[in-house]
């Protein structure tokens, strides 16, 4: 019997290496040799957490196909298609039922919005979202790889998938997911052009919370759309510098070094009055207040840092924070394919914009649990597991 190598999510910091069978491919499936699979900041947040079964964890998943079944390019959803066996593709991390309230609603593909969601490298039930569980990700259950921290990764029919093209490294196309949170938290703030409410453009101040990897995906995105001012506030002195070589940002702030009202005060400062748009990417309570205090009238600011409940609250004078401000606030949990399309797009960019200088830690399955533990350091800013 065949096996291939697999890092098995177990309890809180703990990750058995082992060999899985490598399963039968359907007639609507195939099996993906996996290349690179990225590190998420959802990956740090499990590992601080037991799971309700033995799993697998990873959505950030791109590789060669190894086999594939002979309705499979009618079974998946594919850009850039049709696949055959040998090619690179990445995928798109939620499968949805298509068929629910949510799906009918909100179009098929788009996640948090069906109850009956698959999500490779998420045990269903840490998902939140209370429906029923359609795959499971149990690793003694046939597919057995359900995840991208292994040697492969199944691929279940109605997944969306993009062919990487020759000339892009699996490390670059791996950061499609990221870089879509990037990008629909962007397109959220954009508007009709001419309203009172204008949202981005290129006359847009851009004030960007959080120097972690959506954060500096986010001001690279920015960038080449034009604005004319981008400010990162974030902490940790290699992700600030990371923010000015690949997300090209204008001015640094780093929030270890500068108190919360002198950095208020920095933001109206230097863009006379404060930010048109803010894109709150931090996992803090408390940024999303600053946020508030740095956007200008008539502004948008966009909530995508807290998606993870921390226990806290602040508490917000909405006279003056948002009425008086006239202020325009959208929070992001939902993301489709078709911004994912438009992320796997801008990273085609690659021989232009430095994307690969966001990996700060490379690693192979063996060194996986350490490079989690790392994800706290002041030099750490995004992690790549290498498939040999």
């Amino acid at each position: 019997m065949r096996t291939g190598k697999a890092a098995v999510w177990k309890g809180k910091f703990h990750i058995d290496i082992e060999q899985l069978p490598i399963p039968e491919v359907a007639d609507d499936g195939l099996l993906l040799k996996n290349e690179a699979s990225g590190i998420c900041g959802t990956d740090g947040h499990l590992i601080e957490q037991d799971p309700p079964y033995p799993a697998i964890m990873c959505h950030e998943i791109a590789g060669r196909i190894e086999k594939m079944g002979a309705n499979a390019n009618k079974s998946l959803n594919v850009y850039g298609g049709p696949l055959k066996e040998g090619d690179r593709i990445v995928l798109y991390p939620w499968i949805t039922c298509g068929k629910c309230e949510g799906c009918r609603t909100h179009r098929p593909g788009t996640c948090t919005t069906c109850a009956d969601s698959f999500v490779y490298g998420v045990p269903y039930s840490m998902l939140g979202l209370g429906g029923a569980e359609p795959i499971n990700s149990r690793v003694n259950e046939a597919p057995y790889f359900k995840g991208g921290f292994a040697e492969y990764t199944y691929v279940f029919p109605e997944t969306y998938v993009w062919k990487i093209p020759d000339d892009m490294p699996s490390e670059i196309a791996v950061l499609m997911d990221p870089m879509a949170v990037a990008v629909r938290a962007i397109e959220m703030a954009q508007t009709s052009p001419g309203i009172v409410e204008e949202g981005l453009n290129t006359n847009s101040k851009v004030v960007i919370i959080g120097a972690g990897q959506v954060g500096i995906l986010a001001a690279a995105y920015i960038r080449a759309l034009g604005a004319e001012q981008i400010i990162m506030a974030g902490s940790r002195t290699d992700r600030l510098r990371v923010s000015k070589e690949l997300g090209q940002v204008d001015e640094v702030i780093d929030i270890h070094r500068v108190s919360p009202a002198d950095r208020i005060k920095q933001v109206q400062d230097m863009t006379g009055g404060g930010a048109n748009v803010v894109i709150q990417c931090a996992n803090s309570v408390k940024a999303f207040g600053e946020g508030l205090e740095m956007l200008a009238r008539l502004g948008t600011l966009i909530e995508v840092g807290n998606m993870v409940n921390q226990g806290e609250t602040i508490a917000i004078d909405p006279a003056k924070m948002i009425c008086a401000k006239h202020a325009r606030i959208l929070g992001m949990s939902a993301n489709n394919p078709q911004s994912f399309n438009r992320a796997f797009n801008f990273l085609k960019r690659h021989k232009t914009i430095p994307f690969h200088k966001i990996y700060s830690h490379r690693t192979d399955l063996d060194g996986l649990l350490d490079t989690l533990k790392q994800k706290g350091n002041d030099d750490y800013v995004k992690g790549l597991v290498v498939h040999s």
